[in-house]
């Protein structure tokens, strides 16, 4: 069942994170700019600075809203299935003795 889990909650919630911070940052941007969120970075009226500043605003967005996801959803599925649902990768490392 743990595993089924982190599937689920592991690779859903980052998704769903993903789509929901782009439609707060469209959102916020179109509010604070009065103009539409870049969607074609090769549009001409799209002048380069303001291509560069959606850019970074929206992939830095995004990536902090995948990570903190993630990392909740690990948290759940460790603390209500244990460390072995979740892939190796997840799993917390157990500090060996090295002298």
């Amino acid at each position: 069942m743990g595993k089924l889990a982190w599937q689920i909650i592991g690779v859903g919630a980052p998704i769903v994170a993903a789509f929901a911070a782009r439609k707060a940052l469209t959102f916020a941007w179109e509010k604070s700019t009065h103009r539409p969120a870049p969607s074609n970075p090769v549009d001409d009226e799209i002048s380069m600075s303001e291509a560069l500043a959606w850019t970074i605003v929206s992939g830095v967005g995004v990536a902090v809203a995948q990570l903190v996801v993630q990392r909740l959803a690990a948290n759940t599925v460790r603390k209500n299935f244990g460390d072995e649902a979740l892939p190796k990768k997840y799993r917390k490392q157990i500090a060996e003795g090295v002298d």
